[in-house]
């Protein structure tokens, strides 16, 4: 079962860790190593409380999508989609088995910050995704799949280094989410049954995620605007430096 406390902790690492390009899966796995909680359903319920942080603040842009039918860009949406989607349901059981190798995480955080410390080189020229740019972000987000390695900041990443504008990868790796969180999160659903808390944990998690997933997201628009997005490879890398310590002593 998992404690009012533990809840409150996990809620926390989610709401931060969902949105900034640091890895919720890893830092939830590190997390949890560390409480000694292993609640697969309780993760997946804290999904849908990050995601509807998302729905809450681009609200408009979804509206805009369908009341303006933008089938153009809903089709690159789609062409970013399946890739992650197809292979991760292929690996399911693969990934699942990564969550318990702390090793593994420390790696895939120290790849991961490289990448994302590679967009301080990045230059706007475009402000829309074509259609290969699409694939390219939805290819990239396979590698999230993986603990260590974070979706938003792989699609966000990849769009900044194809040279999209801050905005429109902004928006484009937001968008991207809301399917992809909740179709990941209803494939999972059936763990969410077997989740043990009380209804005052369930309903106090959701909150707290959603409030801390809404200035997670504010404050990161903020960041990459200043254009100091690459300073989140460099957390990466010492986060995935201490991991790797951490495995290796015991």
């Amino acid at each position: 079962m998992v404690s009012f406390f533990d809840a409150l902790i996990l809620s926390i690492v989610q709401g931060v860790t969902e949105w900034f390009p640091i890895s919720s899966s890893g830092h939830l796995a590190i997390a949890q190593q560390i409480l000694g909680v292993q609640n697969l359903g309780f993760v997946v319920y804290l999904h849908f409380a990050s995601v509807l942080a998302v729905i809450i603040l681009f609200w408009h842009d979804i509206i805009d999508l369908f009341a303006k039918k933008r089938y153009s860009y809903m089709g690159k949406l789609l062409i970013a989609i399946v890739p992650v989607a197809i292979v991760g349901l292929w690996l399911r059981e693969h990934i699942r088995a990564a969550f318990n190798n702390i090793l593994f995480i420390g790696i895939f955080f120290i790849i991961f910050g490289f990448y994302i410390y590679s967009t301080k080189y990045a230059k706007e020229r475009i402000s829309k995704p074509s259609n290969s740019d699409s694939g390219y972000i939805g290819v990239s987000q396979i590698f999230s799949l993986f603990p260590g390695i974070s979706r938003s900041g792989m699609a966000m990443g990849t769009g900044l280094i194809l040279g999209l504008k801050k905005k429109e990868a902004i928006k484009f790796s937001f968008l991207l989410a809301i399917p992809l969180i909740f179709g990941a999160s209803l494939v999972e659903a059936r763990e969410i049954a077997l989740a043990d808390m009380t209804p005052l944990t369930f309903l106090t998690s959701f909150t707290v995620t959603l409030f801390i997933s809404l200035v997670t997201i504010n404050l990161l628009i903020k960041i990459i605007k200043s254009d100091k997005f690459y300073l989140f490879g460099i957390y990466n890398i010492i986060v995935g430096i201490s991991v790797i310590i951490w495995s290796l002593v015991g």
